[in-house]
């Protein structure tokens, strides 16, 4: 499993309804009264033969190319600024249509080139497809933007009778790339050297055993930094437990440790689609667990959100397919935490 990284570009869909209305006149009243009974079973007929079209076209197994051709339509409204034909291919159930149609008319302010290959039906079935893409992504014109080479999954499901995207897992992997489209080859160590606010991060007194984590992933832009840890024999590729410390100038200010936890359960409810179980005992401090999502492992988490300096911390704890065992004592390493 990767470290999850909201980098990528999410995609959604949108349904449209149809309502079609028939009826007939007559001067003669016996007439008109059969003339509506027959235009009724007329209708009766035509809505049950296009329920009937329309159920066995979402029950045939789509052509491969019927599917790339959905997530071309997708790229292409993106990449043209077009809102309403990018929701359009979004399915109308997705757990982020909401959330997605927010994030993207976001993306408004960019100009960027992007591009779809290496399409690859990995599963389908009458009922969904699953589909592995790679996709470079280049800023034209717009605020910063880390140029990008994305590898990851999309299921699409039938939505009333059309073939839409449902959901597009995490990328597997996310590679920067420089002006030309050439790899940037960065570890986490020469990203953290580079940032603004490593020093703030890493003068924390975190309650690490020596030896036992080491920086895996360090990210900043502005007003905020997020600074992954993962234990010392484990990998992007293959990891259990993951430790994270978010870093929010001013974020005291902004928004303060009530607000960043009602967001946070927010943003979870919104997004998953699992058995989420989302608790804030005491100030400062929340938990959840989630379990058989759609996308999303199962996993327990146990945070903190505290205020330094009028800036906002949140230090975060996560295991992966596994509970956490020693849940008090990481409260109590958290709550060291200066």
């Amino acid at each position: 499993m990767n470290v999850k990284k909201v980098l990528g570009i999410m995609f959604v869909l949108f349904i449209s309804l149809f309502i079609v209305a028939c009826s007939n006149e007559s001067d003669n009243e016996s007439e008109g009264t059969n003339d509506a009974e027959a235009t009724e079973e007329t209708n009766d007929a035509e809505a049950n033969e296009k329920n009937g079209s329309e159920e066995a076209e979402e029950n045939v197994v789509p052509e491969d190319e019927a599917l790339f051709a959905v997530l071309e339509a997708n790229l292409e409204a993106l990449t043209e600024n077009d809102l309403d034909a990018y929701m359009e291919t979004i399915h109308s159930e997705s757990p982020l249509y909401d959330s997605t149609r927010t994030t993207i008319d976001q993306l408004s302010v960019y100009t960027l080139d992007m591009e779809l290959f290496d399409l690859v039906v990995e599963e389908k079935s009458e009922e969904e497809a699953t589909i592995s893409y790679k996709q470079t992504t280049m800023k034209v014109d717009g605020p910063d933007f880390m140029n990008n080479e994305t590898h990851g999954v999309h299921v699409l499901r039938p939505d009333d009778g059309a073939w839409k995207i449902y959901s597009s897992e995490e990328p597997s992997e996310i590679i920067p790339l420089d002006e030309n489209g050439e790899v940037i080859e960065e570890t986490a160590a020469d990203a953290a050297a580079e940032g603004v606010y490593i020093d703030t991060i890493t003068s924390l007194e975190i309650p690490f055993d020596e030896g036992k984590w080491e920086l895996e992933n360090y990210e900043e832009g502005d007003g905020e930094a997020t600074a992954e840890f993962l234990l010392v024999d484990e990998d992007q590729t293959n990891f259990t437990e993951l430790f994270t410390i978010h870093y929010y100038p001013d974020g005291d200010e902004l928004l303060g440790a009530e607000g960043f936890i009602e967001m946070m359960e927010m943003n979870l409810t919104e997004m998953t689609t699992g058995e989420l179980e989302f608790n804030s005992a005491e100030e400062g401090f929340f938990d959840f667990s989630l379990t058989e999502d759609d996308i999303q492992l199962d996993q327990e988490e146990v945070a903190r959100v505290f205020a330094k300096d009028n800036d906002l911390y949140v230090v975060r704890y996560t295991t992966f397919e596994k509970s956490i065992e020693d849940k008090d004592e990481w409260i109590d390493k958290l709550k060291s935490i200066q």
